[in-house]
């Protein structure tokens, strides 16, 4: 069974962080509060960074490398229409795992009322 090395788990959460930054940036940091449910997301998210680590078959390793390279060249060489398609390949990815579901787009996920229901609870942010 073949492991991610250091290597290539820094070049993947690099490229994660930098998607994060783009399209999970938090929308009000100098807000005094935040809600429960921007505290959950924020976890989900590290959660799902690390999820990527776990990948250990030799195809889903190269298919992420190919999909980290990807990133970053169209990081210093952008092409639209191939950003759109790499982001746009995380974004499938972060709402399927989310969501626990198989197949995208997701439809129904039972916990979405609850996840609803905490963007109405404010929590003081710490300094």
């Amino acid at each position: 069974m073949q492991k991610l090395t250091e290597e290539q788990k820094k070049k993947i959460i690099d490229v994660l962080d930098d998607f994060s930054s783009i399209y999970f940036a938090d929308e009000s940091p100098e807000s005094e509060y935040i809600t429960e449910y921007d505290i959950l997301m924020k976890q989900k998210e590290e959660e799902w960074k690390l999820h990527f680590l776990e990948d250990n078959t030799p195809s889903s390793i190269e298919a992420l490398m190919s999909l980290c390279d990807e990133y970053m060249e169209n990081k210093k060489n952008p092409k639209p229409n191939e950003k759109f398609t790499v982001d746009f390949s995380f974004i499938v990815n972060y709402d399927m795992w989310l969501n626990n579901s198989a197949i995208w787009p997701v439809m129904h996920n039972p916990e979405w009322e609850k996840w609803e229901k905490l963007k109405e609870i404010k929590v003081k942010r710490k300094d």
